[in-house]
């Protein structure tokens, strides 16, 4: 495997789109298995089971790693592309391939496809979010990735290596976003988690925040820095920062250690009406990631003027897929015609 500080512009760029995918993978997984949960979208995030909190703040927290992916794209000269992801339980994770040696033995035999909130789906969340230690890799002694924080670790490599030589300059960086003003008080100096990548250290910074947050080296917990504020007693109740201080891996530990307290899920039993809603979901999907797209090749901090709208009805079109008895299908080669139009 080549060493990210012999990369050129191709091998960075090629690495932060490897990046992005794996996000969207990993989100699309999550609320998957998230709104099969019966009756979910019926409740107010306070009254969501345990499971579905945890799950939905870790699904937030991956669009917060989206974000971070796309402002470091952009200030390297990357254009973001979103694709609606493809799943291949034969092939397993995309770019990753995970040492059979490494995985936990409740977690083995896990297949990487979308599925119910169920023991198999946490042993697959598990799975991708496997911790890995910190330590020298030689990568001239790799032949492929063995974890996703692996490959932001070589994405990190090759950042500190070559900013100078790829940064687009503060002129030209004019697309970073900042969804999540509102996520995270940085010590009480400012308001918001989302980071304007504009130098080297703010580069760091955010590849810091989503190892630490997801794939870190303590499985545990989640440094200080990096975690969004606790409840207190008299706010609203935001599920996006439920138990923050556990790490993405954590989280799914804790599920899949009591998966037997696991809320009751729809079943498969496929109807009439199921590839009508499919059809209607993949729609959904796929136009919300085109507005992603455009939003992040955009100048500007602001999202286009359709994503919040366009993002809140996705759980919904999720469920209605389960409450018709199928598991969401995200395969849009074989969407009917009329609905291959983004709107």
């Amino acid at each position: 495997m080549k060493n990210p500080a012999q990369w050129n512009a191709a091998d960075l760029h090629r690495h932060l789109q490897h990046a992005l995918e794996l996000e969207l993978w990993t989100l699309v997984l999550y609320l998957t298995a998230l709104y099969s949960i019966k009756g979910l979208t019926k409740l107010r995030h306070h009254e969501y089971p345990e499971a579905a909190k945890l799950i939905f703040s870790v699904a937030i927290q991956e669009m917060l790693h989206i974000e971070l992916v796309c402002n470091l794209s952009n200030a390297l000269g990357y254009a973001p592309k979103f694709t609606i992801p493809t799943f291949d339980p034969s092939k397993g994770m995309p770019f990753i391939h995970p040492p059979l040696h490494l995985l936990p033995n409740d977690v083995k035999g896990y297949r990487a496809k979308p599925q119910a909130l169920h023991k198999e789906a946490l042993m697959l969340f598990c799975a991708i979010e496997l911790p890995h230690p910190k330590e020298e890799i030689m990568w001239e002694h790799k032949n492929r990735y063995g974890s996703i924080a692996e490959v932001y670790e070589a994405i990190r490599q090759g950042v500190v290596a070559h900013w100078d030589s790829y940064y687009i300059g503060d002129e030209k960086n004019t697309k970073q976003k900042n969804i999540f003003r509102e996520y995270h008080n940085q010590g009480g100096k400012r308001h918001g988690f989302s980071v304007v990548i504009n130098s080297r250290a703010a580069a760091e910074t955010a590849l810091e925040a989503i190892i630490d947050q997801g794939e870190g080296a303590d499985a545990k917990r989640v440094p200080a820095t990096f975690r969004p504020p606790s409840h207190k007693e008299g706010e609203e109740f935001d599920t996006s920062w439920y138990k923050g201080h556990l790490s993405h891996y954590q989280k799914f530990r804790i599920l899949l250690h009591s998966h037997h307290k696991l809320p009751p899920v729809y079943e498969e039993y496929k109807n009439e009406s199921a590839e009508a809603a499919n059809n209607e979901m993949r729609k959904a999907f796929k136009d919300f990631w085109k507005t992603l797209e455009v939003s992040f090749n955009t100048p500007g901090e602001d999202m286009e003027k359709t994503f919040w709208s366009q993002m809140a009805p996705l759980g919904t079109s999720l469920a209605h897929v389960w409450e018709s008895g199928m598991c969401p299908d995200f395969d849009v080669t074989d969407m009917p015609s009329d609905l291959q139009k983004s709107g």
